[in-house]
């Protein structure tokens, strides 16, 4: 098969001297194809021809005493010999492309949407009893069946699905929603108080109160009851509904760790590279581990890839390794402790915190506190 003139390569030459008609019928001659020639204003004539046939026409050149001139090149060795430069750039091109091919049929990323009560770690874990982890072949994945063995082994989903792009997996899922507490507005039912306290408000819906505001109850005490008494002797039993403020008193013990060990930070930070190949991992560590014992370890993992849209089983690990050491005994942060059962007591009442009182003794923590809260609880009776 014939070479095109590009594939031969094609060189543009000027051509000077006395007998320039002669070296052009020298070239016919000898059937030297030249092409697009120019006669230039110095005498000199510019023209294009094959590589091949340069070095002819150098030689036809010199017998007519002409010289000749390379103004510029293509194509043929010129670019071989970019080819042969750049050959292991485009091997390693070809490698890399062929690696993309192949680790795009396998799962390295996990992303789980749509959870909100369920850790996302928790489903994590359900997913890889079931198969789904990162470097599975997700070609040989069944949706479907992972789908059911899933659902069937997380009670708080009610749905979830898998879709796979590239080597991104990401599982949709969608909560159970707990069924709402289903009584009979017509059931009969009195409010009491779930704890001991002093009246200070009231507001009755429906129902009869039996208490005052000012008046001391204790817990279990009925404070609006459903039985309604009518003029003419009968009476009818209703739902009892409205709310009971109340002054309480809540006080207990609570057990803290009385003393702790400081640790402050001492020398430089030690950084250690490592380089993770899908779940393979290689440590370029300057240093053993023994001589990080007793040091903070910060890890971070940077992945190749395009975040959202493509991850490669490639990642670069940087652990920072903070050294310290123990100091003396010391106590507790008493504020941020106080501050912690201040916010849980909060948290559990139906109301506000007047005040509360703190105080240490041998490592616990005696609180007392005087809230406000809504005392009255739902009680159904029967019917008799």
């Amino acid at each position: 098969m014939r070479r095109s003139v590009f594939q031969r390569g094609v060189v543009h030459a000027a051509f000077r001297g006395g007998s320039i008609e002669r070296f052009l019928n020298a070239c016919s001659d000898a059937n030297l194809v030249l092409w697009r020639i120019e006669r230039t204003a110095d005498g000199a004539v510019n023209a294009y021809l094959a590589e091949e046939d340069f070095e002819r026409a150098q030689k036809i050149a010199v017998l007519c005493m002409c010289e000749s001139e390379i103004l510029s090149q293509r194509g043929g060795k010129k670019d071989a010999r970019i080819l042969r430069r750049r050959a292991g750039l485009l091997t390693a091109a070809a490698v890399f492309a062929l690696l993309l091919t192949a680790s795009s049929l396998f799962i390295w990323d996990i992303e789980v949407v749509g959870n909100r009560s369920i850790s996302s770690c928790e489903i994590l874990r359900t997913l890889a009893d079931c198969g789904v982890a990162e470097g599975c072949f997700w070609p040989a994945t069944d949706v479907e069946d992972i789908r059911s063995r899933i659902l069937l082994r997380e009670d708080g989903l009610a749905w979830m699905t898998l879709n796979v792009r590239g080597s991104r997996a990401t599982a949709v899922v969608l909560e159970r929603r707990e069924k709402p507490e289903i009584y009979a507005e017509s059931r009969p039912a009195d409010l009491v108080a779930a704890c001991g306290g002093e009246i200070t408000e009231m507001s009755v819906k429906n129902g009869r109160a039996l208490v005052t505001i000012g008046q001391v109850v204790a817990a279990g005490d009925t404070l609006v009851s459903g039985r309604m008494e009518s003029p003419a002797g009968q009476s009818r039993l209703v739902r009892a509904e409205g709310s009971v403020t109340a002054d309480t008193w809540r006080s207990g013990r609570i057990f803290l760790c009385p003393e702790a060990q400081e640790k402050t930070r001492r020398g430089g930070v030690h950084l250690i590279l490592g380089i993770k190949c899908g779940k393979a991992r290689l440590n370029l560590a300057p240093k053993g581990r023994k001589d990080l014992d007793e040091c903070d370890r910060i890890s971070k993992e940077y992945k190749l890839g395009i975040k959202g849209v493509f991850a490669f089983p490639l990642a670069l690990v940087v652990e920072e390794y903070r050294p310290y050491e123990k100091g003396g005994d010391f106590l507790p942060d008493v504020s941020a402790a106080e501050g912690r059962i201040y916010d849980a007591l909060a948290v559990q009442i139906d109301g506000e915190i007047v005040n509360a009182d703190f105080s240490w003794e041998n490592g616990c923590v005696l609180f007392s506190a005087h809230c406000r809260e809504n005392i009255a609880t739902t009680r159904e009776t029967k019917d008799p």
